[in-house]
């Protein structure tokens, strides 16, 4: 139903028209009387009703005064005024007010119903078009920022639209902020990811216009397509003022988005400048600011006078990185080959002529350069990686920073020169390899010896341990020794176990004998061991 309110001083109509006239029965609830303007406002602003019907002329406060403070809160509002007078003065104010219409007195009832019936009709009609308007809302919204940013359009064509859409351009002085998701482009593409991603944008809008809101600033926050957000910091402060405001704005909503959505943004700025065909030159700033952010890193605040200073090297040596990168790994000179990225990194970090894209592009041509020159050396390690190629491929493109890139790098190149490591070693002596590996499956055997070994496999007892000597720079003993010494500490600080019980298991049947070479290898008894073993988990 819609409601209607009644405002005249004269009891006898106000009365009348609330019980003469079928509200109800014609969809209307009549939600009060008011027997003058200043009643009438308290009434409007209890009930809010769609119509209202008033008589001009009232004591304390008119039916004019009263439709204009009406209409200045409630702009909907639809009011059909009453007067005894064919004034054409009267005529002329209702228009000012932009009453819905006028009927002189005595009313006639029928007609001042279908007034009614009218006003309510156009004011439905009007809520559909604003409903219209505020799904639509971000479109335009986002059309206007386009306007805003491309310095195309005069100042008046700009404020005016603004106005339009309820954007408040108040202000001397306008910096931008240009806020980017760190996450955003991480999340993979499927459908439920992609809601996922713009659940997130919304959320992060949503927190740079709260910070607006509770810094006392227009709310100027606007979607870009992407990972990105606009956000106008406007005030009266000079441009140096304005930037200061800009960066303090920014932090606040890095801080608020970590807080409240624990995920991190990079937000960069633009200078200060007057009116508003300067946001579209502080844009351009914050905009040039943000290429740099694959240098700069993630969740940081900056603007482009921040940038660190870069040197003057035309390009980076990748050829050359690249064939140190081959050659080092092959050697299976880890420290060396990951010495070669960092070096890589810091070539690139003084280089402001790159781009990400281009990192992006070297990165997977030297991974792909650096697989085909090892494939001879490392076959099965290779045929491992196949199914991992592509997914390397997605990874580095989703990745924004020269940090991100250059760890993954460092991961992929750790774990291949890892391989060339271990399978030279095994290659260097099968028999020792071989070794080692039976006495990890068979230290807990009492009296396990050197002439075990070489039994197993196949080889004299003196040249067996000549070699284990070589290969591993310890005797077979020190190494079975290390090897019981291990285990026995993982017994007695994983499980309740007795000092002989855990003898018995790592191969020694004189528990007394263990407690030995237990104290002379950990420098504490078994029993002093697992106590310092249990206060540490208490």
């Amino acid at each position: 139903m819609y409601k209607v309110a009644i405002v005249d001083d004269d009891r006898i109509i106000r009365k009348g028209l609330a019980s003469t006239i079928p509200w109800e029965e014609n969809g209307y609830c009549l939600v009060g009387e008011a027997a003058d303007g200043e009643e009438g406002i308290r009434l409007i602003e209890k009930f809010c009703p769609q119509v209202v019907i008033s008589d001009i002329k009232m004591p304390f406060m008119d039916g004019l005064e009263m439709g204009r403070m009406a209409k200045n809160k409630y702009p909907d509002i639809k009011i059909i005024l009453l007067t005894g007078y064919d004034d054409f003065a009267y005529a002329q104010e209702a228009i000012k007010l932009r009453a819905f219409d006028y009927l002189l007195k005595p009313v006639d009832k029928e007609k001042l119903l279908e007034k009614v019936r009218i006003a309510s009709a156009e004011w439905e009609q009007e809520k559909k078009i604003k409903e219209k308007m505020n799904e639509g809302m971000p479109f335009f919204k986002h059309v206007f920022l386009k306007k805003l940013l491309s310095r195309q359009f005069s100042p008046a064509e700009l404020r005016q639209e603004a106005a339009s859409l309820g954007i408040a351009l108040s202000g001397e002085y306008f910096a931008v902020l240009l806020v980017k998701l760190d996450s955003y482009l991480a999340m993979p593409g499927i459908a439920a990811k992609t809601a996922e991603k713009e659940f997130l944008k919304q959320s992060v809008l949503s927190v740079c216009q709260k910070v607006l809101t509770d810094s006392s600033l227009p709310d100027c926050a606007f979607e870009l397509p992407g990972d990105e957000l606009v956000m106008l910091c406007a005030g009266n402060a000079a441009a140096g003022e304005s930037e200061e405001g800009a960066r303090c704005l920014a932090e606040q909503v890095r801080a608020a988005v970590k807080e409240f959505l624990q995920e991190t943004v990079t937000i960069t700025y633009g200078k200060g400048h007057r009116g508003i065909a300067g946001i579209a030159v502080s844009y351009q700033e914050a905009n040039l600011a943000m290429s740099f952010r694959h240098f700069v890193g993630k969740d940081k605040v900056f603007s482009v006078l921040e940038l660190p200073s870069f040197t003057n090297h035309n390009s980076v040596s990748f050829a050359s990185r690249e064939r140190e990168l081959i050659q080092t790994v092959k050697l299976g000179s880890k420290k060396e080959a990951l010495a070669v990225l960092q070096n890589l990194k810091t070539e690139i970090l003084h280089c402001p002529r790159i781009s990400l894209e281009e990192v992006r592009f070297f990165t997977v041509q030297m991974i792909f350069v650096l697989f085909q020159g090892v494939q001879e050396l490392v076959p099965d390690w290779i045929v491992s990686q196949r199914e991992n190629v592509c997914g390397y491929y997605n990874t580095i493109h989703r990745l924004q920073t020269i940090e991100e890139i250059v760890n993954l790098a460092e991961t992929i190149v750790s774990g291949l020169a890892d391989f060339i490591i271990r399978q030279r070693e095994e290659q260097r002596c099968p028999a020792v390899v071989e070794a080692m590996r039976y006495i990890t499956q068979n230290y807990n055997k009492k009296g396990l010896s050197l002439q075990d070994i070489a039994q197993h496999v196949h080889m004299n007892p003196f040249y067996i341990s000549a070699l284990f000597k070589q290969e591993k720079n310890i005797t077979f003993s020190e190494y079975l020794l290390q090897t019981r010494m291990k285990k026995a500490m993982e017994l007695l600080r994983c499980h309740n176990m007795k000092a002989y019980e855990v003898a018995e298991c790592v191969g020694y049947g004189n528990p007394e004998y263990f407690s030995v070479c237990f104290k002379k290898y950990t420098g504490v008894s078994p029993v002093d061991f697992k106590k310092g073993a249990n206060s540490k988990d208490g």
